[in-house]
């Protein structure tokens, strides 16, 4: 039988899989030292849906927990995230194929009174972990489903930060080829590859400062819909 975690960082991103959950027969609510992990069976496929919080140390977490004690035979990381490229707006989906920890910044020594500059920061140490080839192509074949926005495939970067400033937005995209930003995807990439599951990211786009556009919460389920239509099919 497949077991499927489902993870999303905030309340909004995995609210619309939860109440699916819980109207199965066999529903259970886990509490692992406190990580709360909402189960049920439906058709052949176990499901599992986490709220891991917000961050890179909150998803490692989250993730590591469940693989050690649920034992998933894959995870879907999925939520909001900024676009980064102005092509990507509010409503659509990114595929993510790669995903990148852009925390990990070298800077140049600079005395007292001289200042700092971000843009000579250097990213010298990239490591870009991929989504399961298989869960991948999955989603490619699929993409005609959703039909709230476009999708697009590619990188996602993954930082402890909430980008606001256009020509970092641009300069970030520019250094790692990405084409959104959130706080969890590398994150969980990176576990699940220490743990040999398969994993597939997947990212709405809930705003793109780059368009003016006002962070919509709301996008998450549009997401949440899309991947349930799919689940049992994987």
């Amino acid at each position: 039988m497949k077991k499927i975690l489902l993870q999303g960082a905030m309340e909004s991103e995995t609210a619309f899989f939860i109440q699916q959950v819980k109207k199965l027969p066999d529903y259970q609510c886990l509490n692992l030292d406190g990580q709360i992990y909402h189960q049920g069976t439906s058709g052949d496929i176990t499901v599992i849906v986490n709220t891991t919080g917000m961050g890179t140390v909150k998803a490692s977490m989250a993730t590591t927990y469940a693989l050690h004690a649920l034992h998933p035979t894959m995870v879907i990381n999925q939520g909001t995230a900024g676009g980064q490229v102005r092509e990507l707006s509010t409503g659509d989906v990114v595929l993510v194929y790669e995903a990148v920890n852009i925390n990990i910044l070298n800077m140049p020594k600079k005395k007292i009174g001289e200042g700092s500059d971000p843009f000579s920061w250097h990213c010298e140490d990239k490591v870009y972990y991929k989504s399961d080839d298989r869960l991948f192509h999955f989603f490619v074949d699929h993409e005609a489903d959703y039909s709230a926005g476009k999708i697009m495939r590619g990188r996602v970067a993954t930082g402890d930060i909430y980008s606001r400033e256009d020509d970092r937005i641009i300069w970030l995209e520019e250094q790692y080829h990405t084409l959104c930003e959130d706080m969890e995807s590398a994150a969980v990439f990176e576990v699940c590859s220490n743990f040999q599951t398969p994993c597939m990211g997947l990212r709405v786009i809930s705003n793109n400062e780059l368009l003016d556009e006002v962070f919509n919460r709301e996008t998450g389920t549009l997401l949440q819909e899309y991947i349930w239509k799919l689940l049992p099919l994987m």
